[in-house]
């Protein structure tokens, strides 16, 4: 399919914006960057064998802390996912 001005990328999809270069990375709301960083720590959560409670008291945090977390209802979430990585053993970037 043709974008209006006729460019088309190299796998057939119209051009944003008029440009032939390569799309822009999606953008996300912050809650929806909370909803994939509480998976993320819940997956990691889980590979480490560490539970809710003890993630929980590595941090300081209550166990709903961590729960709400893993839930995305923390937003902005990447500051505490952040200080959770660490209490897991990972370095965050």
């Amino acid at each position: 399919m043709a974008a209006e001005n006729g460019s088309t990328t190299q796998n057939g999809s119209a051009a944003r914006n008029g440009s032939n270069g390569p799309e822009s990375a999606p953008t996300f709301t912050p809650e929806e960057d909370a909803e994939d960083l509480g998976r993320l720590l819940r997956e990691a959560r889980a590979m480490q064998d560490v539970s809710v409670a003890e993630l929980a008291r590595r941090t300081d945090r209550t166990a709903d802390d961590v729960l709400d977390f893993e839930a995305g209802r923390v937003v902005p979430a990447r500051p505490q996912f952040a200080v959770y990585l660490e209490a897991l053993g990972y370095s965050p970037a």
